[in-house]
């Protein structure tokens, strides 16, 4: 049987961090595991302060909405069960982006002395500035890892040193305000959900996972310059 192995070490600022591995692969902090996929309530109609949207039928305002929205429901149980490399859990990744933690290894993500945090996004476009994003900062030696050991990075990828991540909204999925059937939504990146401005007037029809902020004061970094800078010397 198949078991999670937790190791301690300390990150690029001196920080005590504890990495999960899974049949010997590292396992990113912000990476899902199959014991925190809960239940989803119905999404019914309801009038909320911000006027009418989504909700759930038997609704917690404290735990059920963030920014006013609302937000599916997850639950914390790293390392038991499996790791699905495929998802995210929100609450780690809220974490996250809340307090600039690195998405592989958990810890502070702010060690460069200039100030500038890395983000590592998945395609080949370009990182833009003022791009929104639900992908958390990295350090460099994660950023490697993750290139060296996610499949769909293989298929592309994109770097950056940014000055500034503000708060945009939120990534989910928007609901039609006459059926609340889900609409299709196509991200700019790929496997992205729709991202919504908290200001919009989408925002009550969304049913949010992740935190979103944008990026501002982008320097891109190719690859060849990520991998040497990486690497010890």
């Amino acid at each position: 049987m198949d078991s999670a192995r937790t190791t301690r070490g300390t990150d690029l600022a001196g920080v005590v961090t504890e990495r999960l591995y899974w049949r010997g692969m590292p396992v990113p902090y912000i990476t899902r595991w199959t014991a925190e996929s809960v239940p989803q309530p119905r999404v019914v109609r309801r009038v909320t302060r911000a006027g009418e949207g989504i909700g759930f039928e038997d609704e917690d305002p404290r735990t059920d909405r963030r920014y006013g929205v609302l937000s599916i429901r997850s639950t914390l149980a790293p390392g038991r069960g499996k790791p699905d490399f495929r998802l995210v859990n929100p609450h780690r990744q809220r974490r996250a982006m809340e307090h600039s933690l690195c998405q592989v290894c958990s810890g502070p993500a702010d060690t460069r002395t200039d100030g500038r945090t890395l983000y590592l996004l998945g395609g080949e476009r370009p990182i833009a500035e003022g791009e929104t994003t639900a992908a958390p900062p990295v350090h460099r030696p994660c950023a490697v890892e993750s290139v060296e050991n996610c499949p769909p990075l293989g298929r592309g990828y994109a770097v950056a040193l940014v000055e500034r991540a503000t708060l945009y909204g939120v990534a989910g999925v928007i609901h039609d305000s006459g059926t609340l059937a889900p609409l299709p939504h196509v991200g700019s990146r790929p496997g992205e959900l729709a991202h919504v401005d908290i200001a919009s007037a989408a925002s009550p029809w969304t049913l949010a996972s992740f935190t979103v902020v944008s990026l501002h004061g982008v320097t891109a970094v190719s690859p060849d310059e990520l991998m040497s800078a990486a690497r010890p010397t």
